[in-house]
């Protein structure tokens, strides 16, 4: 080979071995180091030529000794015959790799190796797709394919990685199985999406990507497709709480947040005065907002009020300068449990808190106007005509759904459970009897106890027996007309004859 230019002799002679070496990941400095044992960097010529050999360049002896004639070293500190200096041709060969030193620079954002190079790029890819008559429907095509390939998540290469074979070993691969190319009906019966492309489309993307021996590469269609893609993965799925907008109007809505907090404390058997206490060491029956909120929270109350009905509170029993009369608040409260003033009527009796006491923070049931309480009395009569005529035992079937006896199911249950019992009722009916039985502040729990209560209505005499058998225990009561020893006749208003 005649050069005309040294520099561009040196230039092309490097850039070849380059091109060889950088599919196959190949250090050069890895076959001179066993020439230098002293690692002075430098070989002799035919050490040089020797280390190209071993490495599996294809450089005629002309173009070898050129090359150890340029990276030749003279100076006093160059011991012949080791003249060559390979550091500087290893150097030269590696910025392929990198062209920088990251050692010195360690935030340095490198692009990929050899890219970067369009000459070097070309040589390493060998195979250059066709011209087709109607680009724009084969732009069009392209782009189907890549946003079909981005929405599914689908590699396009690993499609026909199973079926790829070629005669001529890849530089990047050393399987020679691993080129890029399938044939044409591997490609049509590999493709995966035939129902999204007619047959004269796919003939259009084969004729594209048709190599000469008459393959289709397809490893071009899906780097041509991979460049439009994002290389940022997908976006993390995510399931955004959106409530249904509720309109329902509920009983604590317009409860007073005293009472609410009334009920809890009956319920709890709480004593709140010994609670504030602490927070007024003088007793003078005042306390801030702020103490006020930390006695709720200790006594497990901050959940029953919200902000509204907090303000509401302190609105209520606070006095001109911000301090809170809590005091007077559990006087108020207390009123479920004693009656103020008893001490001047010792004869008076006061009646204990019962369940209705309670109701208010157990029970969070639904406003239902006068049209559905109308509906809603209706069918009730409807079902407790058929359970009195029938004599249906509910509960047996209720407790099915309720394993752990809390007295609710659920509002799908409660229509199972009348399903199996006989009771036909669709949904809109159901609605209706949810709409007075979940009381629990939600659509959902379904309160059966109260509803097999209210329409299976018990017997007398089974009221009278449920009545004694929870009654207090008591002692056998004496005979009145025996004592022991002889009979005392009674007369007809039950006394004794004497």
């Amino acid at each position: 080979m005649a050069y005309q230019d040294n520099d561009d002799q040196i230039a092309a002679l490097i850039h070849r071995i380059q091109v060889y070496v950088f599919p196959r990941r190949i250090r050069t400095r890895e076959f001179f180091v066993n020439f230098d044992p002293l690692r002075s960097g430098r070989v002799t010529k035919v050490q040089f030529q020797r280390a190209l050999d071993t490495g599996g360049a294809k450089l005629s002896d002309i173009e070898g000794e050129l090359l150890a004639e340029h990276f030749t070293q003279d100076g006093p500190n160059v011991q012949k015959p080791q003249v060559v200096n390979y550091v500087q041709f290893c150097d030269a060969v590696d910025k392929v790799f990198n062209d920088v030193d990251l050692s010195f620079q360690p935030g340095l954002d490198v692009s990929r190796n050899g890219f970067g190079d369009s000459m070097l790029k070309a040589s390493v890819t060998s195979f250059i797709p066709r011209d087709v008559e109607d680009m724009e429907r084969l732009d069009h095509i392209m782009h189907r394919l890549a946003t079909l390939c981005k929405c599914r998540g689908i590699v396009f290469k690993y499609i026909y990685q199973e079926c790829e074979r070629s005669l001529n070993p890849s530089p990047a691969m050393t399987n020679p199985r691993r080129a890029g190319k399938v044939t044409k009906n591997q490609f049509i019966r590999m493709f995966p999406f035939k129902k999204e492309f007619s047959e004269e489309e796919q003939q259009l993307l084969m004729e594209r990507y048709l190599t000469d021996s008459g393959d289709v590469h397809f490893q071009s269609i899906h780097n041509d497709i991979s460049e439009v893609l994002s290389p940022e993965p997908p976006p993390f799925p995510e399931s955004n709480l959106i409530l249904k907008p509720d309109g329902t109007q509920w009983s604590h809505m317009t409860l007073n947040p005293v009472s609410k907090i009334q009920s809890k404390v009956v319920e709890k058997r709480l004593r709140l005065n010994e609670y504030f206490s602490d927070f007024d060491p003088l007793r003078k029956g005042f306390c801030t907002a702020g103490q006020l909120k930390t006695v709720l929270t200790i006594l497990n109350l901050e959940r029953e009020v919200d902000r509204n009905d907090f303000n509401h509170i302190v609105d209520a029993y606070s006095r001109e300068d911000g301090m809170f009369c809590y005091a007077l608040f559990c006087r108020d409260i207390n009123a479920a449990f004693s009656t103020p003033g008893l001490e001047k009527d010792p004869l008076a009796c006061t009646p204990l808190p019962d369940a209705s006491t309670t109701a208010p923070g157990r029970r969070n049931r639904m406003t239902l106007s006068e049209k559905e309480r109308k509906k809603f009395n209706d069918l009730e009569d409807k079902i407790r005509s058929r359970i009195t005529k029938r004599r249906i035992l509910m509960m047996p079937t209720f407790l099915d759904m309720d394993k752990a006896h809390k007295g609710l199911v659920t509002r799908s249950q409660f229509g199972r459970c009348m399903g199996i019992l006989g009771f036909a009722l669709d949904q809109t009916e159901i609605a209706i009897l949810s709409a007075v039985y979940c009381d629990r502040g939600n659509h959902n729990d379904f309160n059966y106890r109260d509803f097999i209560k209210a329409n299976d209505e018990r017997d007398e005499d089974v009221e009278i027996a449920m009545a004694q058998l929870n009654a207090p225990y008591q002692d056998q009561a004496p005979s009145k007309y025996f004592n022991g020893l002889r009979v005392h006749p009674l007369d007809r208003a039950g006394s004794p004859i004497c």
